[in-house]
């Protein structure tokens, strides 16, 4: 009850037009009068960044106060009355647009942002209708490049400094400033330099007007004409939201789809302007068989067959060894499920693996915003820039705002370690470092309770700070002070991945440290696009689909009844496994890893880059914009890409090309597919953690998929301190 009436308490009723609203305390008259429903225009302002009144578009009438008041910046108060439509304010509006118009130029018919220009939706709504203005318009730069992927038209800019503001307060890269005053006033880059922040694209996104547009999309298409379809970006694990807009069968541009649980509304430059679906030049367009030597151009039937009878012949002549698969971390779950069901359910073998470097069961951030509700972030052996563009974009933010510091243990110094500090040590020395953190906490009697503190104690022994340092290169007062960090952070997340994803020592290390210090245990950020997914999927020597275990019968027996054939109850030896040696066969799902050789080598990707000169049969696989297919970002959010494009070429889904094998390999009528939802819908029965979800109940938001973590436990973890 009490807290019912703090929160009652701190609720504010205002009289907006002769309505009443009742909003919390601090909100503004702007979020008052949309929460009825009521327009008032903006230009500066932005709901994701912090007010400054600067355009004078959103002045009200407010009772009992001096003149006319900015809504956005005007905070509500009890018996607040407001009005939004007066003469005077018609009045002010229209003089603020006749003032914004007299210098901007007309190039609405080749201004990118025709159709969607915030100034020209405004003047028809609230502008003079004509212009007493008669002088000679100003000259500005024009089509003036600031970086790689942005343009400048300094002439239609309104001054609203979004661009400059989320710089300032998200991307922390203050790249873009005001310069001169007045009527001189322009945006532009410091003495000349390059706009080269990760995160520039986004200042396209918020430009209300045409002022600042993409290279890659500048005068490709009018905006009305483009055909809109949700997606979801691969180019790194935290699966941004985007909506892939096409023009007669090409991509134009790729643009964010707000989610608050994913990206909210940004996107990367890797994500925003990597057009390589779209590249034919790229592709592999034609199956293609290896004939008197050499890679040629053949039909789906001939190459197909070719590959069923390659791993046909190696499963009759070497049983569970003959026929080697490796599954995709960027390709589809349903890609990778019927990868692994073609070799347990249609081969017999369990002699399958993935191309990429992942733990077999790791924990995962139950949310992406998880940086910004944290006090204090500790990240391991990686750049969150490099390998999580997104979850870098949301720790600068967080740094900025001054509610989370880091603490970066590594051997490169990344930009968030200004939040916080630095722990600089040598390659390889990572482990050390956590350890001696472990040790420094354990000493100081601020380790949380737990079982096995005693057991830990005893192994952390040898770790202290002075032997750390010595071993590590990192400061010796430095690791103290962060440990004390450490030991009194109430919201504390860690994370580790990238290339030390796989890193078994580094990963027990730090679900000590979480131990010791309270919290969740650490999450892994893995470096490609659906490495989380194809984990579930049972792409691993190590499991069935969604972590089962071979040693449960009844778990083999429901396979045998849904796949047809008996699974092997050994697990596999792995790809490491498979280097030094030649294998009979191989299936080879993306890019062949080098050092992989195998007498008959099939290969399913998109790309020419992706396969060597000696395989012998490779199949063209459509790239997500062209086909259906669902993706697993690291939080566990199950997401549904949908085809924008028609196939290049013949290329065809590689859910497809997998059935067609299993087709000829396996028991016909249990391979009959005729889409990826029908893919999907068997995932959903065989595949724990992704019951009662389907496309329809994934739509565009995805859902999270339950598959519960292990239990976090001390570890014996013991690394050289040799200096």
């Amino acid at each position: 009850m009490t807290n019912e009436n703090t929160f009652l308490d701190n609720m504010i009723s205002v009289i907006i037009d002769g309505r009443e609203v009742t909003v919390p305390a601090r909100s503004t008259v702007l979020d008052a009068a949309r929460k009825l429903g009521i327009p008032i225009p903006t230009f500066c302002y932005y709901a994701k960044l912090i007010s400054v009144g600067a355009c004078r578009m959103c002045l009200v009438e407010v009772e009992k106060m001096r003149g006319l008041q900015t809504a956005c910046t005007t905070e509500v108060r009890p018996g607040m009355v407001v009005r939004t439509d007066t003469p005077e304010i018609r009045k002010a509006r229209a003089a603020n647009l006749e003032f914004l118009l007299t210098n901007h130029p007309l190039d609405c018919p080749v201004c990118d942002k025709g159709g969607e220009c915030e100034l020209q939706d405004q003047t028809f709504i609230y502008g003079p209708g004509k212009s007493r203005f008669i002088e000679e318009k100003r000259r500005k730069a024009k089509a003036r490049v600031l970086g790689p992927y942005i343009i400048m038209d300094q002439e239609r800019c309104v001054l609203c400094r979004r661009c400059i503001r989320f710089l300032e307060e998200w991307a922390d890269d203050v790249q873009l400033g005001l310069f001169e005053r007045g009527r001189l006033t322009y945006v532009d880059t410091f003495n000349g330099e390059p706009f080269d922040t990760p995160f520039s694209g986004n200042t396209v996104h918020l430009c209300p007007v045409g002022a600042l547009t993409s290279r890659v999309f500048r005068f490709s298409a009018r905006s009305w004409e483009l055909k809109h379809t949700p997606s979801v970006c691969l180019d790194c694990a935290v699966g941004c939201n985007i909506s892939l807009h096409t023009k007669y069968n090409r991509l134009k541009r790729i643009v964010s789809r707000e989610h608050p649980d994913v990206n909210d509304e940004w996107l990367c430059d890797r994500g925003q302007f990597d057009h390589r679906p779209a590249d034919a030049s790229l592709r592999v367009l034609q199956p293609l068989v290896r004939e008197d030597g050499e890679l040629k151009p053949a039909s789906w039937e001939e190459a197909l067959e070719r590959a069923a009878k390659a791993l046909r012949e190696a499963a009759q002549a070497r049983g569970t060894a003959g026929a080697a698969l490796l599954g995709s971390p960027i390709f589809s779950n349903e890609a990778n499920y019927l990868l692994q069901r073609l070799a347990r359910g249609a081969l017999g073998t369990n002699n399958l693996d993935m191309a990429a470097e992942v733990p077999a069961r790791p924990r995962l951030l139950p949310t992406t915003r998880k940086l910004e509700q944290s006090d204090l972030v500790l990240i391991a052996g990686m750049d969150l820039l490099d390998v999580a563009p997104m979850l870098e974009l949301f720790a600068r933010h967080a740094g900025v705002m001054g509610c989370t510091r880091f603490i970066m243990v590594g051997t490169e110094r990344s930009r968030l370690a200004r939040y916080g500090r630095w722990l600089e040590c040598r390659p390889g020395t990572e482990t050390a470092v956590i350890n001696g953190l472990v040790h420094a906490i354990l000493r100081s009697g601020k380790a949380r309770p737990a079982p096995g503190m005693e057991r830990l104690q005893a192994w952390m022994e040898p770790y202290t700070p002075a032997a750390v340092a010595h071993a590590s290169g990192a400061p010796e007062a430095e690791l103290r002070a962060a440990a004390g960090e450490l030991a009194a952070a109430q919201r504390l997340t860690i994370l580790y991945g990238g290339a030390r994803a796989g890193d078994a020592t580094l990963r027990g290390a730090l679900d000590n440290l979480a131990l010791v210090c309270g919290a969740e245990g650490p999450a892994l950020v893995p470096a490609q696009a659906n490495a989380i997914g194809a984990l579930d999927m049972g792409v691993s020597p190590a499991f069935l689909p969604g972590y089962q275990p071979y040693s449960d019968q009844k778990v083999l027996d429901r396979y045998h009844q849904i796949w047809g054939r008996r699974v092997p109850a050994e697990p596999g030896p792995g790809r490491r496994a498979w280097f030094g040696q030649t294998l009979p066969a191989a299936i080879v799902l993306g890019a062949v890893p080098a050092g992989l050789r195998a007498d008959s080598l099939v290969v399913i990707t998109s790309w020419k880059e992706d396969f060597p000169a000696d395989a012998d049969v490779v199949l063209p696989a459509c790239t997500f914009a062209e086909c259906d297919g669902t993706y697993t970002n690291l939080t566990g959010r199950v997401q549904w890409a949908r085809a924008a494009l028609r196939p290049t070429g013949e290329s065809r889904p590689a859910w497809w090309i997998l059935a067609q094998l299993g087709l000829r390999l396996g028991e016909a009528d249990k391979w009959r597919f005729s889409s990826a939802e029908e893919v999907f819908a068997e995932i959903a029965r065989c595949v724990p953690g992704y019951e009662g979800l389907s496309y329809a109940v994934l739509g565009e938001a995805g859902a999270v998929r339950d598959i519960a973590p292990d239990k976090l436990a001390v570890q014996e973890v013991h690394v050289s301190l040799a200096g």
